[in-house]
This record gives structure tokens, C-alpha cells and sequence, in this order.
């Protein structure tokens, strides 16, 4: 602000262009050199310089003047109120130049207020103050060089520090005044960084799907592990075939989506995933829900079904990752109907439970229905089916529903079957599922909406229900063995090793031939027989064989001789025994045991096949037969001799050690197991004819290794040796055997089905031959020389006429037994025109039996299986004749075989045959006739 005396000069001339400083002589610099002491004085009062009292006239270039040209007006002298205002004069120093500088300030700043208020009433522009004068410097001499103007002076500013401070205060104001304008801006910010983040997360997630698309596919078709049903031939279970070892393995029956009752579905949905239907596989929310309420997974079924079909059970966020990202795709791909009976399917309901189907039948004992090549009807299908009132119940249905769907959770410690605390865990993990049915208000047909009464009466239904733990049985053990050991060497294309994991895994229903009711009286057979004390008809004194006699083992095999159907194995005494004795697991009917006389039949009928009958006379005596023994080998003069192994001359004994020494037919040698006659009649037909024949019977086991294998020294099992009769009994056709009926999956298509009404089958013997043999080995009454008055071997308790003729008897059953070196083997096997029975008893670990005979043991084995076979019940029988006794064997249910309601009892004599005397070798034949073929008597 400018003082009066500028003002006045301004009103008077034209005003000095600002922007020219204005510049001074050596006034200035003569008047400081005149009063040094002042400005010495002053410097020493301050440092700062004080701006002049009176301003100096500027000196303005005559050039530059506009107008006369008159000096300014010296300033006005004080008015007399600011003289009485100011300091007195006294004040004034002398010598100083001037007033006292508060008296000058004060009159100054007076001065300078009214002409700022004069000049704005009058309208005049204040104008800034003259610029101080600067001391004049005369230009050094060089170039002239332009003087650059001034720039114009800019408003005046306060400086950034203050302006920041004043700034940041009226930030705070307006925020105290308005504290919640600054959520939109926080709101914003944080919905942008969100943004940004899931676009980057929606990159990443997108490119982390596209990696595990390959994986999800491959775990949506991959093969769901179910457990494997052997049947009996009436559909009665034998036995469940699972994986035990692996981290999958467990028990699992497939169902599909149409069986799962709806109260099933809704029930499980309501505790697990409620927004099943409507999500996208992954429900965020679902987390958090978990957290709060403590039931239910923070995953959703479907990425519950991802976890199960990949087995991964680690915690960590890279597999939560990858279930999402895989759960997604699962939804994209299958509709939720799908995924729902995925879950079903997979989920574990119990310890060793996988699959709702395997969970009913274990907890409620709603077992599937199973008919041959049809879709098994699940259990869970009928959830509201009460066993009691055979009624569907829809509270018992709810009840059911809502414990399995709580299971899923801790499935191994809520087990019921586990005990009572187990099931009291299980009881309050459905009382949860029940209270979210209620709060979700879910209907239930026949009930309505679930309300909290309802759900009470089905809490109580199953805190009532007693829960029994799953126990794997196996009936028939030693067939099931078997049968497993077919299927597999078939599902591995011969070998059983690779397609054993297959056949666990594969969900087959395998319906097999024997029935399971006579599978347990064979069982019960030979425990009676064996380790109860019995009458040895022979020996005429009560004995125990087990304890007495050292037999401790046995090996039946039962089959159709019209269809090859194994009817019932057994393949030791008893399965569960450690005994080495019995052999325990040791499956005896399939594995090779000496056949001893068994197999005689083979040579005799292949002699038949070269001529021979069963009216044909030989010689009974010792014999001294060439077993490669060159020309001029000395006769052996000891038995030592005889029974050396590397004798090169082989002179056999007949049973008992001993000889006849008396001219038999082969009816006869047959029917008593003489040892001459049999090794003669290899000679007669050629070893090699002999192994041709036992081939062609399906014998894989046999070798021509002398003339000691006519006597039965080399291995056959029980099993093959049972198909060799059942080729004389069925007319000299072979039928292989055969212990599977029908395969079949759960969906009902057919794998695998077997014609019993057209068996394969190839013929070895004509029917006449065949005729030949079965004639010979149902002649009782040619037996009594070996067996006397024991009778097992032949239908006289049913008819006392086959005791005694074999012209009369109308109950006929062809037998033959055997007995190898040292008493370690007995047989017993014989056929009807129906049925086949081979007995085979002995010690598992070859050890000796004592004091045994031909038909000891294996003799009333046969005997209590073929008739009850064929309908007759041994147990207590009415004493109708003499022959009649009780077996004591508990008979069971009876049977429907194919033969059942109408068994034929005899055997048809075929053409081609007639009886007449004959002669061999130029010796006498037998006082009675015998079959021959036509027009072939020698």
C-alpha cells in the first residue's frame, strides 16, 4: 500500500510505467557517509534493514515525462491529533536525523490506513508501493547488451507448506461435519480391487479348469469298484467277492438314480448341500455355514463326489483348488441327477461300507432281488418296506433315510453296528438331519411337510432298531475258491493272477450250479462219518476214524451226468481247520490224488473197445510181468526183488497181498479190484490206446510210465475221475464240468450263460461199452467176495434184491472203489443215470491211515450222499429190510434238481447187445452169459 504523497503525485501527472526501476546518484551514498554513526547505530539495534522514513522523489527521465513537468510535493507535516497521539518531542534524539522510529512507524502506518480508505471511497486503484531506491552502477564498456524488462510482479501467495496445513484442516473439517461420505469412496476402491482380482482369478481359474478337464473326464467314466455276488443254483448267496487291500477297497452295489427314494435324496441334500439344485458345483457360502453351525462339509456333494472317485484325502488348499475347479466341470458336464447318483454310489456309509445299496442291507437287512439276467432291484428301492408287517411304512422310510444320510460324516466312527456309543453318535447325527428337513420345510410322501413330532417319532424308531455288524460268510468255501480261480483265469485270458483284481472289482453276479442245501449235508456227511464213532460193517466192531484209524481228510464232488452240472465240492473236512491232517483250505477235489482202482474202468473199457467183454476168463496168479527188462533178466526170488523200484521185472500182488490163483472174468477182477487182470488188459490193448482213452476223458495228468500205472499209481483229482464216469453214465458221452450257470451285472445284460438243455459234449465210448461197463460196476453181488455182507455200495436198503441179483434189481447204482500203497488213499465213486458221486478220504499230508479197507470211510460217505441226492433221507428210516440203517445225517430241505421229482433208477440197455457164454484165449468162459456185442462172440 502506497502513502499519501504518492497518491497526490498519482492524481496530479501521469503515473511512472511500473515495470522501470527508477535509479538514484550519489545523493543517497553522500548523505550515509555524512551520518555513519546513525547507520552504525542502527546496525547494531538490528540486523534486519529498515525501509526509509521519506520516500526520495523518483528521478523520472525527462523523456519519459507527459505533461509540465513539476517536482513532487514534499510530505505533509503531522495533523495535530497524531501529534498529540505520538511520542513527545524530547523522544527525538539529536543527531540521529530524524523522529524516533515508534513515532514515525505509528504515524506511517496511520497514514497509510485512511489514504487506503480515502482512495477506495474516492474509487481510485491502490497502487503497491514505489520500489526502494537501488544504487546506481554505471555499465562496464563492452557490448551494449539489451536490459531485460522486469517481469511483473506476482500475487502475492502463501507458501506450500501452509497452504498443505490449511488444506489437510479443512479436509479434517468437512470429515468431522460428514463422516459417512467417506464409505462410497472406501466401497469403490475396495469394489475396483475386487474387480481387478476376480478378473485375474477368473484368468487363472479358467486356465486351471481347462488343465483338470482331462481328469475329470477320466474320473467320471472310470470304473466304479463293486463287489462281486456268488449264488448258489437257487439264488441263495455264497458269498461277497470285494477288494480288502487297496485304500478303495470295501463293499459297493451300484444303483441308479431311479431307485434312490426321493425322502433318500431330499434327506441327504438337506445336511449336505442344500443348494444342490441350483449351484454350480461350488457354493462359497457353504464354508462359512459349516463354520457356524458345526454340520455339513464346506464342500458340496458334487465336490464330495470328486474326492471320492479320486481317492485324495489330503488337507491342503492345492486339492480344495482342484476339487472346485473340477466340481465345476462335473456340473457342466452330467446333470445333477447324475452327480447325486455318483454320491450314492461312492460315499462311504460305514467302516468297510461303501454305496447306500451296501448300507441297507448291512443295517436294515433289505437284501437286493436278484433274478437271473434281470436288473437287480437294489434294497434302498424299497427303504419303506417294514420286514415285519410286510407293509411300506413312510415314518420307517424317513427314519432309515435320515440316520443313512448323517453317515457320510465320520462314517467309520458313527458306524450303529460298532457298538452302543457308536450308535448313539449316529442317533444325534440324525437328529441334525431331521432338524434341517424341519427348518427347510420338506415334504415326504405319505407324511407331508417334516415337523418337529414327525421327526421325533423317527428318531425313536431308530434309537429302537438293534443295529448287527456285518459278517462275511462263505458257504460251500471250497467251490467258491474254485469257482473265483474259473472266472479269473478266464477274465485274465488264462491267467487267474491278472484277472483276480478284475474279478473283485467287476460287480459280477455269478449264479453257480450246486445248491447249497446239499453242499451242507455233504458237509455234515463227512463229519459223521469221520469223527463220530460208527459200525464198521466189515470189521464188525464200532470205531472212530478219525482217532482209530488216522483219517482225519475228505473230498466229495457231486455232478449231473446228463448236463455236467457240479451239484456240490467239498474239498476237506473242514475249511476253517489248521490241522495238516485235514488240510483246511486245501481243496482236495481239484487237486491230484492216486486213483488206485479206480481207474481200472479206463483200460477195461478201452479192451472192450478191442474185443473184449465182461464175460472174457483170465488168469489170477502171480505173474511176472517185463517192465523194459531186456531178453535173459533173471528172475527176481523175493519180494525184496519184487518191490525194489529199479526192478527191471514187475510182479504185482492183488489186494490184500495175495492171489486168487483161479481162472475170473473181467466181471469178476472188476468188481473185486484184482490187479492180474488189469495189467494184462493193458497189455492187451497197448499202453499207449490206454492214455489215448484217459485224454479223451478229459484226464490231463496221465503218462505212460510203465506197467504200473494200470493200477492207478499216478495222479488224477477227484473231480476229473468223477467226469470219467460221468461218460459211462451218461452213454459214453463226455460233458465237461461245468460250476457256472449264468453271469450277469447289476443292469441285467447277460454275460455269460450256460445251455444245460444242450451241454457240450463228445462222445469217447459207444453206448454199448459204456452199457458194458455199468453192468459190471452195478453187480452187487459180484462184490461179495471183497466186500461181503456190507452193502453200502449198492440201493439194497431201498431194494433187497440188489443185494443178491443184478437181473432184479430195480434200484441200480454202478460203484467202484480204490486203494493205493500204504492205505493213503480210499475211493469211492459211483453214478446213476442222473447223478455222479466221487468220495475221496485220506490225510492232507499223505500220511498213513491204519487198518483201513477198500471201502473204509469213503464207502458210507458215498452211500449217505447218493441217496439223499436222489430223495432219500437216511437219517431215521423205517427198517423196511435188513439192509435198511440210519445215517444220522440231519437231511435238510429237498432238492429240485432236474432228476428230482422223477429219478431213473435203471440203466437201459442200448442196441447192439445180447448175453451169451463165452471164452478167451482159448479158455472156458463163465457158467453164465454176458453182454457181448452182436455177432462178436469170440
Amino acid at each position: 500500500m502506497s502513502n499519501n504523497s504518492d497518491q497526490q503525485l498519482d492524481s496530479q501527472q501521469s503515473r511512472i510505467e511500473d515495470n522501470i526501476i527508477p535509479k538514484t546518484g550519489g545523493l543517497l551514498t553522500s548523505y550515509r557517509n555524512q551520518h555513519p554513526s546513525a547507520s552504525t547505530a542502527q546496525a547494531g539495534q538490528s540486523s534486519e534493514p529498515l525501509a526509509p522514513l521519506v520516500s526520495a522523489p523518483p528521478q523520472v527521465p525527462v523523456s519519459r515525462l507527459r505533461g509540465p513537468i513539476s517536482l513532487p510535493s514534499m510530505p505533509l507535516p503531522p495533523s495535530p491529533a497524531q501529534l498529540s497521539s505520538s511520542r513527545p518531542i524530547s523522544d527525538v534524539v539529536p543527531g540521529q536525523g530524524g523522529m524516533v522510529p515508534g513515532l514515525l512507524s505509528t504515524t506511517v502506518d496511520l497514514v497509510r490506513r485512511w489514504s487506503g480508505k480515502m482512495a477506495t471511497v474516492a474509487g481510485y486503484k491502490i497502487q503497491p508501493p514505489a520500489p526502494y531506491m537501488e544504487r546506481y552502477h554505471m555499465p562496464a564498456p563492452g557490448p551494449v547488451v539489451s536490459t531485460p524488462q522486469p517481469q511483473r510482479k506476482r500475487a502475492w501467495r502463501r507458501s506450500r507448506t501452509l497452504r498443505i496445513a490449511m488444506q489437510m484442516r479443512q479436509r479434517r473439517a468437512r470429515w468431522q461435519q460428514s463422516p459417512r461420505q467417506i464409505w462410497p469412496v472406501l466401497l469403490i476402491g475396495l469394489a475396483t480391487i475386487l474387480v481387478l482380482v476376480s478378473f485375474a482369478g477368473t484368468a487363472y481359474g479358467y486356465g486351471y479348469y481347462e488343465r483338470q478337464l482331462p481328469r475329470v473326464n477320466e474320473l467320471a467314466n472310470a470304473h466304479i469298484a463293486q463287489t462281486t455276488h456268488i449264488y448258489d443254483r437257487n439264488g441263495v448267496l455264497l458269498f461277497e467277492a470285494y477288494d480288502q487291500n487297496s485304500r478303495q477297497g470295501g463293499r459297493r452295489m451300484a444303483v441308479h438314480y431311479e431307485d434312490i427314494p426321493h425322502v433318500m435324496q431330499d434327506s441327504l441334500i438337506a445336511i449336505e448341500d442344500r443348494t444342490f439344485w441350483t449351484n454350480a458345483g461350488i457354493e462359497p457360502m457353504a464354508i462359512v455355514r459349516a463354520a457356524a453351525r458345526q454340520y455339513g462339509g464346506g464342500s458340496t456333494l458334487t465336490q464330495q463326489v470328486i474326492k471320492n472317485l479320486s481317492n485324495n484325502r489330503e488337507y491342503a488348499l492345492e486339492r480344495k483348488l482342484t476339487e472346485a475347479a473340477m466340481a465345476i466341470g462335473l456340473t457342466q458336464q452330467y446333470s445333477k441327477s447324475k452327480i447325486l447318483e455318483m454320491y450314492f454310489n461312492v460315499a462311504a456309509f460305514g467302516g468297510q461300507t461303501f454305496g447306500v445299496e451296501v448300507a441297507v442291507e448291512d443295517y436294515f437287512g433289505l437284501q437286493p432281488e436278484c433274478s437271473t439276467n434281470q436288473k437287480c432291484v437294489p434294497g434302498i428301492a424299497r427303504l419303506n418296506y417294514n420286514q415285519v408287517t410286510h407293509r411300506n411304512d413312510p415314518l420307517l422310510g424317513l427314519a432309515r433315510a435320515s440316520l443313512l444320510a448323517g453317515m457320510p460324516n465320520q462314517p467309520g466312527y458313527n458306524d450303529p453296528t460298532l457298538g452302543p456309543d457308536a450308535k448313539q453318535r449316529a442317533i444325534a447325527r440324525q437328529e441334525m438331519v431331521l432338524q434341517q428337513m424341519v427348518v427347510q420345510h420338506i415334504s415326504v410322501d405319505g407324511l407331508g411337510v417334516v415337523t418337529p413330532e414327525i421327526a421325533t417319532h423317527a428318531r425313536l424308531l431308530m434309537e429302537r432298531t438293534h443295529f448287527h455288524a456285518y459278517t462275511r460268510t462263505k458257504h460251500a468255501p471250497h467251490f467258491v475258491d474254485w469257482i473265483i480261480n474259473q472266472v479269473s483265469t478266464a477274465l485274465g485270458n488264462g491267467n487267474s493272477a491278472d484277472g483276480y483284481e478284475a474279478f473283485q472289482k467287476a460287480g459280477l453276479n455269478i449264479r453257480t450250479t450246486i445248491d447249497v442245501h446239499l453242499q451242507e449235508y455233504v458237509e455234515q456227511a463227512i463229519t459223521r462219518h469221520i469223527y463220530q464213532p460208527e459200525y464198521q460193517k466189515v470189521r464188525g466192531y464200532y470205531a472212530t476214524l478219525s482217532t482209530y484209524n488216522n483219517l482225519h481228510s475228505a473230498a466229495v464232488v457231486v455232478m449231473d451226468a446228463k448236463t455236467g452240472e457240479i451239484l456240490a465240492m467239498n474239498g476237506s473236512a473242514n475249511y476253517n481247520s489248521e490241522d495238516p491232517r485235514v488240510g483246511g483250505q486245501f481243496n482236495a477235489a481239484v487237486n491230484s490224488r492216486p486213483p488206485g482202482s479206480t481207474f481200472k474202468p479206463i483200460e477195461y473199457a478201452t479192451a472192450f473197445e478191442m474185443g473184449w467183454n465182461p464175460g472174457t476168463v483170465l488168469q489170477d496168479n502171480r505173474t511176472y510181468f517185463p517192465n523194459g527188462a531186456s531178453a535173459g533178466t533173471s528172475m527176481p526170488l523175493s519180494d525184496k526183488e519184487i518191490t525194489d523200484k529199479h526192478a527191471t521185472i514187475y510182479a504185482p500182488y492183488d489186494y490184500g497181498h495175495t492171489y486168487t490163483n483161479q481162472l475170473v472174468t473181467l466181471r469178476t477182477a472188476i468188481a473185486n479190484s484184482y490187479n492180474i487182470p488189469a495189467i494184462k488188459a493193458m497189455q492187451f490193448s497197448g499202453a499207449h490206446e490206454v492214455l489215448n482213452t484217459a485224454r479223451r476223458l478229459g484226464i490231463t495228468t496221465q503218462e505212460n510210465t510203465g506197467l504200473a500205472w494200470a493200477l492207478g499209481s499216478k495222479d488224477i483229482s477227484p473231480l476229473q475221475m468223477v467226469d470219467v464216469y460221468q461218460t459211462f453214465a451218461n452213454n459214453g458221452m463226455r460233458i465237461p464240468p461245468q460250476g457256472v450257470m449264468d453271469i450277469w451285472d447289476n443292469s441285467g445284460h447277460n454275460l455269460y450263460h450256460y445251455n444245460a438243455a444242450q451241454p457240450p459234449m463228445g462222445r469217447v465210448f459207444s453206448p454199448q461199452i459204456s452199457y458194458m461197463m455199468t453192468s459190471v460196476l452195478s453187480d452187487e453181488p459180484s462184490r461179495a467176495p471183497e466186500f461181503g455182507s456190507d452193502h453200502d455200495l449198492s440201493f439194497a436198503d431201498m431194494d433187497p434184491n440188489c443185494a443178491y441179483s443184478r437181473t432184479l434189481c430195480t434200484r441200480q447204482v454202478a460203484t467202484k472203489t480204490g486203494t493205493t500203497d500204504d492205505f493213503r488213499d480210499n475211493w469211492t465213486i459211483g453214478y446213476t443215470p442222473d447223478v455222479v458221486v466221487g468220495v475221496w478220504v485220506g490225510n492232507a499230508n499223505n500220511e498213513k491211515m491204519n487198518d483201513v479197507i477198500g471201502i473204509t470211510g469213503a464207502g458210507p460217505i458215498w452211500h449217505s450222499v447218493m441217496e439223499r441226492v436222489l430223495g432219500r433221507c437216511n437219517e431215521n428210516p423205517a427198517l423196511t429190510n435188513p439192509f435198511v440203517s440210519a445215517d444220522q445225517v440231519a437231511c435238510g430241505p429237498d432238492y429240485r434238481f432236474r432228476f428230482s421229482q422223477n429219478p431213473q433208477w435203471t440203466f437201459p440197455v442200448p442196441d447192439g447187445l445180447e448175453q451169451m457164454t463165452t471164452t478167451a484165449a482159448g479158455l472156458h468162459g463163465s457158467e453164465q452169459p454176458d453182454w457181448t456185442l452182436d455177432e462178436q462172440a469170440p
